[in-house]
């Protein structure tokens, strides 16, 4: 590399990569996936669901009230 009054030569030697590691792939690889998201199913509760005995009659004066359309 030679420097004439400040500027560069233009014989500095440079090239272009040519072995295959250095190349621009001619096509574009695939763009990445999104990984699937697998749900948890939650069990069941081992002593059961709680069972109000009261729950039917609050519905039932619920909507004798107006409050069910």
């Amino acid at each position: 590399m030679e420097v004439d009054g400040g500027y560069l030569s233009a014989d500095d030697g440079c090239r272009t990569p040519k072995r295959s590691g250095f190349r621009v792939p001619m096509k574009c690889p695939a763009a990445p996936k999104k990984k699937t998201v697998k749900s948890k199913q939650k069990m069941p509760p081992a002593s059961g669901y709680f069972q109000s005995p009261d729950i039917e009659i609050f519905f039932a004066m619920a909507c004798r009230r107006g409050a069910c359309a």
